[in-house]
């Protein structure tokens, strides 16, 4: 039996939509980049998320960059978790800003007494991970920290679609907040990005930065008031994700599902750990996370694969502060990431994701750590 890592899933009549919407793109009837299907789709996400604007791009890494930017805080200080993907720190290197790694707590999210150490009179913000879909508990507490010591809270929401804490969204807690929309993710359209927010004024500097920093000047188009890139979303992507959007609790309930099956019958071993969120009914499940306690992770993940697993990747199993990019860092101390980083795994988890393919993964897991 073959288990996937993670697999997207578009229904059938979502697939008619985006071939009709399609066709109708290829006669004319909507530009091919930032159309009227781009427009809309700013529009839903935004009211699922919560929040006044949503501004669309070509990735979650250049949705982070444009946060950054539009702060106008090149120079400052950005408080980051160690264990993230490294676009959370390029965003934070190519707007001029400067990263300070922060450990995690025991739930691989930010900590919030480690972090409190890291505030400078030049910390500008801090940039919460939602790793593996989770928000922290201390989420409400970061937020009245920054409120109150002036700083801005940016999310990085990369891989928390539709994940809440006491029925807050991911990404409605901050200044703003980064999405994307690669393969993997609970909710796809290929490639993408999103950023949300409730600041007009940002909106209108993301929007400009998104298309080499133009603004329209009278009869002029190209009147360039500051720097910016081709980050333009795709009128396709649109479409996807237009009925991605639509279908997202469905794809979150059959995470669910799955992630019951593992919890049953995996949380009775003592050569693991299960990393859970605080509230598991408000998770969206893009990663069941385990931390294995006496078995060598690169054996484990060789079995599963052998057996044709394909693991569920990681969040992540160098820590930034110890990645030869950054060898500045690397005689930082993290204990609690250093230990988290090197000792977890992802299981496979997707929306269409059979029980016996999770059964499967579990018999085949159980086999290995008792061996």
């Amino acid at each position: 039996m073959k288990v996937p890592a993670s697999k997207p899933y578009f229904f059938s009549k979502d697939q008619k939509f985006i071939l009709d919407g399609l066709k109708k793109i290829l006669v004319g009837k909507s530009f091919l980049s930032m159309g009227n299907y781009g427009k809309l789709f700013e529009n839903k996400f935004a009211k699922f998320i919560g929040t006044k604007y949503a501004v669309s791009c070509n990735s979650g890494t250049s949705a982070l960059e444009l946060i950054c930017r539009s702060l106008n805080i090149q120079g400052k200080e950005i408080i980051v978790p160690s264990n993230t993907f490294i676009a959370s720190v390029n965003a934070i290197l190519n707007a001029g800003s400067k990263p300070v790694f922060a450990d995690c707590g025991d739930d691989m999210c930010i900590n919030y007494e480690n972090l409190k150490k890291k505030i400078t009179k030049n910390t500008a913000a801090i940039m919460v991970v939602h790793i593996g879909g989770i928000i922290t508990k201390d989420i409400f507490k970061i937020k009245k920290l920054c409120k109150n010591k002036k700083i801005f809270l940016i999310e990085d929401a990369a891989q928390a679609h539709g994940s809440s804490l006491k029925k807050k969204k991911a990404g409605s807690f901050g200044v703003a907040a980064g999405f994307s929309f690669f393969s993997t993710k609970v909710m796809t359209t290929g490639e993408g990005g999103m950023v949300t927010t409730n600041s007009l004024e940002m909106v209108k500097k993301m929007k400009s930065m998104r298309e080499f920093g133009k603004i329209k000047k009278g009869i002029y188009t190209n009147y360039h008031t500051s720097i910016g890139y081709n980050w333009r979303f795709g009128e396709i992507n649109s479409l996807m994700g237009l009925m991605q959007l639509k279908s997202i609790k469905k794809f979150i309930n059959g995470r669910k599902k799955i992630a019951r099956i593992y919890d049953t019958e995996l949380s009775d071993l003592k050569n693991i750990e299960i990393i859970k969120p605080s509230n598991s009914k408000e998770h969206n499940y893009f990663k069941y996370i385990i931390l294995l306690k006496n078995k060598k992770r690169e054996i484990v993940h060789k079995y599963l694969e052998k057996n044709s697993i394909s693991p569920g990747g990681y969040v992540y199993e160098i820590p930034l502060h110890k990645q030869p990019i950054f060898k500045k860092y690397n005689k930082l101390k993290l204990n609690n990431t250093e230990k988290y980083c090197s000792k977890h795994m992802c299981l496979p988890i997707f929306y269409n994701m059979k029980s016996i393919q999770a059964k499967y993964v579990i018999k085949v897991l159980k086999k290995i750590l008792s061996s």
